[in-house]
């Protein structure tokens, strides 16, 4: 089994931008393409009263119109299939309009080259890092380019200052505040979509949790209806049946009923603990004392163990963990071989410390388990797993704490499952020092 680690925040100490273009999720494309609309219509009704005011000289700015109409269709029509691609040839078109309204409304010395800041910023937030720092070095080259086309004889149409030793100066301020503003975006966005890579990761695990929760309840709920259909079975019996049964027959009926009450007790017990397998993951795991837990397991599965020889030998060893849930991992267990093996198998539990875990080493001399189901037995009921929720809910508990499980032939024939916790400390404060471990005393088996 491998061991899944809770994602966290990424060190704030140690991050760095993550150099490579990220992907848009869904709701960041359709934003955007709302802004795309709106800033098309906003340019077309800019064109118009321009047009009023200074007719054909104001061409720059209205060449882009035709650019931001087919950019803009084209986005909508494409993003969901390209996104990256949608977005950088938008950015592309924006810098090209943009670009436009500077070379008329003033040129290289206004300060208008510091509207390139609005590509710069989208390309951080959108793609990430690595596309500001590459749409920030481009606006750059956009705002040297505006010089010399002015330089060039094709000077803007307002607020034009004709000296360069005026504009020079004013167009290095306007660069260097546009490295400024990619220096931050690159910064920034890189921050920004480690925490977005991170929230979308646990958004992933909260899903694949609710779907595992779905899968194990749906099943838990098909395991529940053939001991209820067995306690309504006999009860038709009895009711068809009472007077013409003997005291023997009558007492077989009861055996039948208590064992399929029992059955009935485990599955809703085990549909509760589902509630354990987020629950533990959210709480601050506590030292839980190992030998506590079996003895109290042992203790409770009482005459479901009688006919088995049963030899507890557990030291004391305290691992983190919940209480809860580790006693349902061993219940799990023990109740598989109860169900599983034959009257007089041998049931041996033990448990060591090694490299910072306490084990759990749980041994049967029953029949073992085929290798054709060996490599599926924890797998969620949907995935191709068995027909019963129990080691799939064990494995999904042991993963909910840190901890491990794995299966293995005992060497003798039979099976044996190890779980290792995470050891903590002998001298931390338990819950469970507050009773003495109760004894466990091997059951003697029944003659068959």
């Amino acid at each position: 089994m491998t061991r899944r680690a809770r994602p966290g925040p990424p060190d704030t100490d140690e991050a760095r931008p993550n150099w490579r273009l990220a992907t848009p999720d869904n709701v960041l494309l359709r934003r955007f393409g709302y802004v795309r609309l709106v800033g098309f219509f906003a340019w077309l009704i800019a064109v118009i009263v321009l047009y009023e005011i200074f007719g054909r000289s104001m061409w720059p700015i209205a060449f882009g119109l035709p650019v931001l109409a087919v950019v803009t269709g084209g986005y909508f029509a494409r993003s969901r299939q390209y996104p990256r691609s949608a977005v950088i040839a938008s950015l592309l078109a924006d810098a090209f309009v943009l670009g436009g309204a500077i070379a008329f409304l003033g040129g290289s010395g206004s300060g208008l080259v510091m509207l390139y800041a609005i590509v710069v910023v989208s390309a951080g937030i959108l793609l990430g890092p690595l596309a500001a720092t590459i749409f920030g070095l481009f606006t750059v080259f956009l705002g040297v380019l505006q010089l010399v086309i002015e330089e060039m004889g094709f000077p803007p149409v307002l607020l034009h200052r004709p000296e360069l030793d005026d504009r020079l100066p004013i167009l290095l301020a306007s660069l260097a505040g546009l490295i400024s503003v990619g220096y931050l975006s690159t910064t920034y966005a890189g921050r920004l979509h480690e925490l977005l890579d991170v929230a979308n990761e646990e958004a992933q695990q909260v899903r694949e949790r609710g779907r595992r929760r779905r899968s194990f309840v749906r099943q838990a709920s098909v395991d529940v209806r053939e001991p209820l259909l067995e306690v309504e079975r006999v009860a038709d019996e009895l009711d068809e049946q009472w007077e013409d049964m003997s005291a023997s027959e009558r007492k077989r009926m009861a055996a039948r009923l208590r064992m399929r009450v029992t059955e009935l007790d485990a599955e809703i017990s085990q549909l509760a603990d589902l509630g354990a397998m987020d629950e533990t993951g959210e709480q601050r795991l506590v030292p839980v004392l190992l030998p506590r837990a079996v003895a109290d397991v042992v203790v409770g599965l009482g005459e479901r163990l009688e006919g088995y020889v049963v030899d507890v030998q557990v030291p004391t060893i305290k691992v983190l963990g919940s209480r809860r849930a580790t006693r349902r991992v061993v219940y799990n267990l023990l109740e598989n071989i109860v169900e599983h093996t034959p009257l007089g198998t041998s049931v041996r539990v033990t448990g060591l410390t090694t490299a910072g875990h306490g084990v759990l080493v749980v041994t049967d001399d029953g029949p073992g388990i085929p290798s054709n189901l060996a490599h599926r037995l924890f797998d969620p009921p949907d995935e191709g797993g068995g027909p019963r929720v129990g080691l799939p809910l064990v494995a999904e508990l042991c993963a909910s704490m840190g901890a491990e499980i794995r299966y293995e032939p005992a060497p003798n024939g039979g099976a044996r499952f190890l779980i290792a916790f995470k050891l903590a400390p002998s001298g931390a404060p338990s819950a469970d020092d507050l009773a003495p471990v109760p004894a466990a005393e091997p059951a003697e088996p029944e003659a068959v």
